[in-house]
């Protein structure tokens, strides 16, 4: 009876996954591609339907004979919450299973280690939640994203130096949002995300060009975490052998040359309006650009050496740097020995809290995988 029970849930779990990963498909279709019977994928059907999570959305074009139901997930069954927290700013996206982007805010709010800041994220939480209107028992969980390296079971805080926090963050932060929590790093939830808004790419790297810079390695859309949760640091490359310090304590590190404030510290935090200058062509900004870009070439060139693949920016500075793009992959071509024109340098596609939406595709995917 046990067996017989696994092979139900295996079963209903590989039709919803195959419905979840297509653009509508026919029962038909399921049938052949998982070698399942039709009265199995009917029966299967039939309960996920009950279940709320799929529905006929029309049918396909004749081929002939009867046309086709068009089966399709239903979107808003669940959704998650995925909250960024930096130093002065706090992040909130609300996403469906397809990962659309149904509300998202910034706010400016000062990291605090204090039970007044986290009382304040609650309100936060419960005010975002309120203006949604989505029906919060259909909410899987929160992910939060912070600039820092977190344990592999997403519950504690193995380094930050970017402002000053105690290792419990993760139960004062489950003691204000009703919802399973878990932590990630900001860098790496980029990527994630990041990955997922490419849905025929298999393999990047992305480098988060914010306030302070990190990046993810994706392979076969899959985070390559490291042994120590490590990988993807890259801000803390050596881009100049005793340059400039970097918060960490070192000298010389990519996040010196290539962080976001380098940028927007010249027109008071503003990263809109230096870019705005630049396009303006003044003197000033654009002089700083260049010195910029220069210094990201070379750690995009570093990594492309390192990793062979396409190389994404993202990160406040990403999302700003579509209309210089050529500009910088002209600049990596010139230090490349063996391909011209650096076009495997991108700029990202998902440019609106992107930290905080791959923190959330964790509790989607999680849903997705282990559905019964």
């Amino acid at each position: 009876m046990a067996t017989k029970l696994n092979l139900r849930e295996f079963n209903k779990k590989n039709i919803y996954n195959l419905i979840y990963e297509s653009d509508g498909i026919s029962k038909a279709d399921i049938s052949r591609k998982l070698q399942l019977s039709l009265q199995t994928v009917c029966y299967n059907l039939t309960d996920l339907r009950a279940q709320g999570l799929v529905f006929d959305d029309g049918t396909f074009d004749s081929t002939g004979g009867r046309r086709a139901k068009v089966i399709r997930v239903v979107a808003d069954a669940r959704f998650s919450l995925g909250i960024d927290i930096t130093k002065n700013h706090i992040g909130l996206v609300l996403i469906d299973l397809q990962c659309n982007i149904l509300r998202s805010v910034r706010l400016l709010l000062e990291f605090r280690d204090t039970p007044a800041y986290f009382e304040k994220i609650g309100r936060i939480v419960d005010d975002f939640l309120t203006q949604s209107g989505v029906d919060r028992s259909k909410i899987l969980g929160a992910g939060v994203s912070l600039p820092a390296i977190i344990s592999a079971d997403g519950k504690h805080i193995t380094y930050l130096k970017i402002f000053s926090a105690s290792d419990n963050i993760y139960e004062k932060l489950s003691a204000v949002i009703p919802f399973p929590v878990l932590l990630f790093n900001d860098a790496n939830a980029g990527g994630m995300a990041e990955i997922r808004s490419r849905k025929a790419v298999q393999k990047i790297v992305y480098i988060s060009l914010s306030n302070s810079v990190g990046g993810a390695v994706m392979y076969t859309k899959s985070l390559y975490r490291g042994d120590n949760q490590r990988s993807g640091e890259f801000g803390h490359i050596t881009l100049k052998n005793g340059g400039e310090p970097c918060y960490c304590g070192k000298k010389g590190c990519a996040d010196v040359y290539c962080n976001a404030r380098r940028l927007s510290g010249i027109t008071g935090g503003d990263l809109a309006e230096f870019f705005r200058r630049v396009q303006a062509g003044d003197k000033v900004c654009r002089r700083e650009f260049s010195r910029y870009l220069h210094d990201l070439a070379l750690l995009v060139h570093n990594l492309r050496m390192c990793f062979d693949c396409d190389i994404v920016l993202g990160g406040y500075v990403g999302s700003y740097m579509q209309d210089f793009i050529g500009e910088l992959a002209a600049l990596v071509s010139e230090r490349d020995p063996f391909e011209s024109g650096g076009r495997y340098v991108k700029c990202c596609s998902l440019k609106l809290e992107s930290s905080a939406v791959g923190a959330a595709l964790h509790f989607v995917d999680n849903f997705v995988k282990t559905i019964i």
